[in-house]
């Protein structure tokens, strides 16, 4: 099926259940793309080369939209949406070197945000306590007027 050259979306035609189930598959299946090795997986089996297939990609280039964007648990799916949308990346990632790297681009990635996370928390924490600290001091002093 060719969804780029719909004139009605699916979903005004689908119940109301049909829509949150198609809602969900996309949803998965666009957050698997974060997925180097699944990525890998697909061009393998050819899935890239299929006419059909690189639509159905296109078609879900809506995601990238705000208001389906704020849905994902893993928005670094949004970028390899956009980046199967190109021959060149599809056809590169055929080859398990290509994805090994992205792997480990992202592993590395995670790794600092959740040492800066710690970080942050850390200092957040000591300032909390100076200003308690602080504030024990003031209530101590005795006041003048």
């Amino acid at each position: 099926m060719d969804y780029s050259k719909q004139s009605v979306p699916t979903a005004q035609l689908e119940p109301p259940e049909e829509q949150r189930r198609r809602f969900e598959i996309e949803c998965e299946f666009v957050q698997a793309l974060a997925n180097p090795h699944y990525l890998n997986y697909l061009a393998q089996r050819g899935h890239f080369k299929e006419e059909h297939f690189v639509n159905y990609l296109k078609y879900l280039l809506y995601w990238k939209k705000p208001e389906y964007a704020r849905t994902l648990k893993y928005p670094q799916c949004l970028h390899f949406l956009e980046a199967v949308q190109e021959p060149e990346f599809r056809e590169a990632i055929q080859a398990g070197a290509p994805a090994k790297f992205i792997e480990d681009q992202q592993v590395l990635q995670w790794q600092y945000y959740l040492r800066k996370r710690q970080r942050l928390y850390e200092q957040a924490e000591v300032v909390e306590t100076d200003m308690a600290i602080e504030e024990a001091m003031d209530e101590d002093l005795p006041k003048t007027e």
